[in-house]
């Protein structure tokens, strides 16, 4: 019985090895027939895209490269004072980075491009084109961000930028880094705006950036309606949509009463209704905050006191998002995509008002259900 068992079990595992030696097989052939695709070259025979600029100027699309002349061991990051610029034209994205490739003498590659800035005058023009661009390079980091130059060329962006000495790709970094630190995630991805775009969402909102000395600053979203740059977000009504959304990391809170706090922890959801074609939206958001100044004499922590700084924490707050549900309203742009929440919690409801919706986002009724608590913080001393 036991020599019987054993002869089946080698047979078995006999055929398994076979199975392996042909899986084995087929995935050789397989890399071998791409290989004769794929552009091969050397780490020095590349210059890696750090930086990429797109713009539209005189009819024709405008790409603006920056690349170390010294690649390094690291591709994707350059050495101090060695970026170099380099520019292609066409009617299309694709035909400008072609004439971009046969301006440079060595092969380019936008695989390790960490960000990608779209001029005002192109995001004008439309933002589907450029990101169809984009998603279509098989090489392309689909977590590489996209931001918007406010008011200027992604090109002059960048010239000014590195005649102040400025290292552009570091200077992005230290942008990226200040948003993980106020947002727990990036939604200004590619593979997220793409995302937006395939679902037909026709209102988004991207990060602008605008050149102040020797640093970028975030100054908040750049609005787009039908796939087109349309207005710009002041950092107050953008940070009430990342209320809103349910990604802010940290937050400063300013209260009349000299007390300085900062929110430790954020959550949020929306409920909508339905009901006789009138939407209504309750924004539920719990948070804590703890206390980072106090400039007065006064114990801020007592029962009396901590109610009343809770209760105006919570007005505080409200405030900023009703800045985000303000200007959805008063514009009629879907720029917290409530579409997309309809069309989750009232999935049979929403083929009877999906012709009509454009109509109905300025007759969203919002309803804000907020809950607050401070913790106390290390304070020694108080302020005179």
């Amino acid at each position: 019985m036991i020599s019987l068992l054993s002869i089946r079990l080698n047979k078995a595992k006999g055929r398994m090895d076979k199975v392996k030696k042909l899986v084995i097989i087929l995935f050789s052939l397989l890399l071998c027939g791409c290989s004769h695709d794929m552009n091969r070259r050397e780490i020095d025979e590349i210059n890696f895209i750090h930086v990429m600029g797109i713009d539209y100027s005189e009819g024709e699309y405008v790409l603006t490269a920056i690349y170390s002349s010294s690649q390094g061991a690291d591709p994707e990051k350059g050495s101090a004072g060695d970026e170099e610029i380099s520019e292609g034209k066409g009617a299309t994205p694709f035909e400008a980075f072609q004439n971009l490739k046969l301006k440079n003498k060595k092969s380019i590659s936008i695989a390790n491009t960490g960000y990608f800035l779209l001029g005002e005058r192109a995001a004008e023009k439309g933002i589907k084109i450029c990101i169809d661009f984009l998603s279509r390079d098989e090489t392309v980091k689909m977590e590489s961000l996209l931001f918007i130059t406010r008011d200027m060329k992604a090109s002059d962006f960048i010239a000014e930028s590195i005649e102040k000495g400025q290292m552009v790709h570091e200077d992005l970094e230290a942008v990226e880094q200040k948003q993980k630190e106020l947002i727990t995630r990036n939604d200004n991805t590619l593979v997220n705006i793409l995302n937006e775009l395939e679902n037909n969402m026709t209102s988004g909102i991207i990060p602008y950036l605008i050149a102040e000395e020797n640093s970028f600053l975030l100054k908040g979203y750049a609005v787009f309606d039908k796939l087109v740059l349309v207005d710009y977000l002041d950092m107050d009504t953008s940070s009430g949509i990342n209320f809103i959304k349910n990604i802010i990391r940290a937050y400063p809170i300013y209260l009349e009463n000299s007390v300085g706090l900062s929110i430790s922890y954020s959550k949020s959801h929306m409920k909508s209704e339905l009901e006789n074609n009138q939407v209504k939206v309750v924004i539920h958001l719990d948070f804590e905050t703890m206390v980072k100044e106090i400039s007065s004499k006064k114990d801020i922590f007592s029962a009396d006191e901590l109610k009343s700084l809770t209760e105006q924490q919570n007005a505080y707050i409200i405030k900023i998002m009703k800045k985000a549900t303000n200007y959805s309203i008063s514009t009629g742009i879907d720029i917290l995509q409530i579409a997309r929440l309809m069309q989750n919690q009232h999935t049979r409801k929403w083929s009877g008002i999906e012709e009509d919706w454009s109509s109905m986002i300025s007759e969203i009724e919002y309803e804000f259900d907020v809950k607050s608590q401070i913790t106390k913080s290390f304070i020694l001393s108080t302020g005179g």
